[in-house]
């Protein structure tokens, strides 16, 4: 990379507007010039769908209100959110991201959202600062919003509608200047209906909506980011690949319900089990086998890992849950297989999960609160 007229200019990626609409383009290179290689905002595509929700984007980026991001999982709204902090009026001011399903006890959302005060609570055993602290004259991410615990939606509510707030154990209210960009996949709307999340808190974080189009309203898109993604790796790597027209052929037909993030990882798998500079269906098929089905190969080796491994829901499930390594769509797949193992019974389902009879109301408020009935 060089400057050039005050403008980073990447000379290691050339013909980059084959992929990038000029807006992208724009975005990518301030990335760079702020961020860094390893943070670069790329968002390929030329598609009708995405260059109008690009020039949403770019409308809605120098304003300083709340912006919810809404799309289905994959589409990429963590770089929409980072693209949003770029085109505002803060890019010098920090940037903090919050995982809110992180964190599920009342205490512990609030602590990292908003601080605490030592002794507030058992574990408080100095003072902290939270994230809206943190991000005071920039931006924070709140991403997965709609699992945020009801405690902290009531702070987080005052904290946007007056711009105070108060740490666990305070005696008095702070003030901190930021712009929230939360995101979701979940269904809000339905989500404001049953109660789980506040009416008022909803209309208090969209003043801008960005929804995101999913990978197959976008047209020829996924090839695009499929050709972008193997010129990468053949820099990366240093041999060049391309699809087979059988490969091609498939891959042109799926639905991609995992979007942008299932096509870049069908990519590198494919790039990597290929023996040669063709790549073939099967060198990808299980990824497409799994995504098709909900991912239901991870769910068989679940069940196996908890039997093998000696613990219960919470150590290994909930926990890889937690951590992002296992998706809704994949609990959702593992709460079915298991309901079918207990003929439909959820009772017996807590012994398949080896968790006690004490745990069965925690186990159905767990997945009510994530939509993961089946």
């Amino acid at each position: 990379m060089v400057m050039e007229g005050g403008r980073v200019i990447d000379r290691r990626a050339p013909g980059l507007a084959e992929f990038f609409s000029d807006r992208a383009l724009r975005m990518r290179e301030m990335s760079l010039q702020h961020w860094g290689q390893d943070r670069a905002i790329e968002l390929i595509g030329r598609s009708p769908a995405f260059s109008d929700f690009l020039k949403q984007l770019e409308k809605v980026g120098p304003f300083k209100e709340a912006v919810l991001i809404t799309g289905e999982s994959g589409v990429g709204k963590e770089q929409i959110a980072q693209a949003v902090h770029l085109l505002g009026q803060r890019l010098q001011k920090p940037y903090v991201t919050v995982n809110c399903p992180q964190f599920q006890e009342g205490n512990l959302t609030v602590s990292e959202l908003f601080g605490h005060r030592k002794g507030s609570f058992t574990g408080a055993v100095a003072d902290h600062s939270g994230a809206w602290e943190q991000a005071d004259g920039g931006t924070i991410f709140l991403d997965e919003i709609a699992d945020l615990h009801p405690t902290a939606q009531a702070m987080l509510l005052r904290a946007l509608a007056i711009g105070e707030f108060k740490p666990l154990g305070a005696t008095k209210t702070r003030s901190a200047d930021v712009r929230v960009v939360a995101a979701t996949n979940r269904p809000l709307n339905r989500m404001m209906q049953s109660g789980e999340f506040r009416h008022d808190l909803f209309f208090r974080l969209r003043h801008f909506h960005l929804d995101v189009p999913s990978l197959r309203a976008r047209g020829e898109d996924w090839r695009l980011i499929m050709e972008y993604c193997l010129r990468r790796l053949a820099a990366k790597y240093g041999v060049t690949k391309r699809l087979s027209p059988s490969a091609d052929k498939l891959l042109a037909a799926y639905s991609w319900p995992g979007n942008v993030r299932q096509l870049i990882g069908v990519v590198t798998t494919g790039y990597a089990m290929s023996e040669g500079v063709l790549i073939e269906p099967v060198d990808f098929a299980t990824q497409l086998e799994g995504y098709e089905t909900h991912s239901e190969a991870p769910t068989i080796d679940l069940f196996q890992e908890l039997v093998s491994s000696g613990g219960n829901f919470w150590d290994v499930i909930y926990r890889a849950f937690m951590e992002r390594d296992l998706n809704r769509a994949q609990l959702r797949s593992f709460v079915k297989n298991g309901l079918r193992e207990a003929e439909g019974n959820y009772r017996r389902l807590l012994d398949l999960l080896r968790l006690p009879e004490s745990d069965y109301q925690r186990f159905m408020d767990f997945l009510r609160h994530h939509d993961l009935k089946p």
